[in-house]
């Protein structure tokens, strides 16, 4: 009996702290996707400047960037939860957060296989435990269904064309080219012209919001290369970047490409 009463009132106040996580400060997109895909948009009451998607938050109040949000303006929307990503927020800005005592949790992904314990953490922490685990559990198995579409072709993920950044062997990228069957150039994040020229690419990928005359500029001093001389290079979306379930159609765009190539 001693053991049902404890129970009872533990889940109690389990459901009560729960129910209390109503009003969601969301700092990162990636953050953003995944309360989206827990079917929480509702509870948001700010995102970040960089939050773009889904449609539903573009009227959302904006409380400033990533890494130097507005703390009065965070304040003023009495959030119950601040949901920050690991991966762009530095610890300064967590720091404060605590200061100013706001509950924060940290959405911490560093690879694929990460996204699905990071969204039961998260669907956890916002009482949506159920709806985590049920996305977590398709999103590993649409996972498990990506083919090595591409045949060893060398290629470069050009994130930005200036100043020149690209998806280097530690990116969450690599790990998606290496699961497509491609050989990523880049060691690092930083290349110089002379090395892609060098290491010759069979196949470019530029992230969308970059198709611009910085971009074709770049694609003219690469003129050269295998990728430009077969017109394989390729904008995709940035549904690649975020470490969400949104990220398995990022996957698909780079997919789709292999149908041109392999014919």
């Amino acid at each position: 009996m001693k053991i049902l009463v404890f129970f009872l009132i533990f889940l109690f106040f389990s459901t009560s702290s729960f129910a209390e996580v109503q009003r969601i400060i969301s700092l990162a997109p990636s953050v953003t996707e995944a309360i989206y895909y827990l079917n929480a948009t509702d509870r948001l009451v700010a995102v970040s400047n960089y939050c773009k998607w889904p449609e539903e938050i573009k009227n959302k109040t904006k409380v400033g960037g990533m890494i130097n949000p507005s703390y009065e303006k965070i304040l003023s929307l009495k959030p119950d939860l601040v949901v920050i990503s690991k991966d762009v927020t530095p610890k300064e800005v967590y720091n404060r957060l605590i200061e100013l005592g706001i509950k924060v949790h940290v959405y911490a992904p560093k690879s694929l296989e990460d996204i699905s314990n990071e969204l039961i953490r998260l669907g956890i922490v916002i009482g949506k435990e159920k709806e985590a685990k049920s996305i977590a559990y398709e999103f590993q198995k649409k996972l498990r269904k990506i083919r090595k579409v591409f045949k060893g072709q060398k290629a470069l993920f050009i994130i930005w064309a200036d100043p020149l950044t690209v998806a280097g062997k530690t990116s969450h990228i690599n790990e998606v080219m290496n699961l497509l069957g491609l050989t990523n150039i880049a060691e690092f994040s930083s290349i110089n012209i002379e090395r892609i020229i060098k290491m010759n690419p069979d196949i470019i990928f530029f992230g969308v919001g970059h198709k611009s005359s910085v971009s074709e500029n770049l694609i003219l001093k690469l003129k050269d290369t295998n990728a430009v001389k077969n017109g394989k290079v390729y904008y995709i979306s940035d549904k690649i970047y975020h470490l969400s379930p949104r990220i398995i159609e990022g996957i698909e765009e780079m997919t789709n490409k292999a149908k041109t190539w392999i014919k």
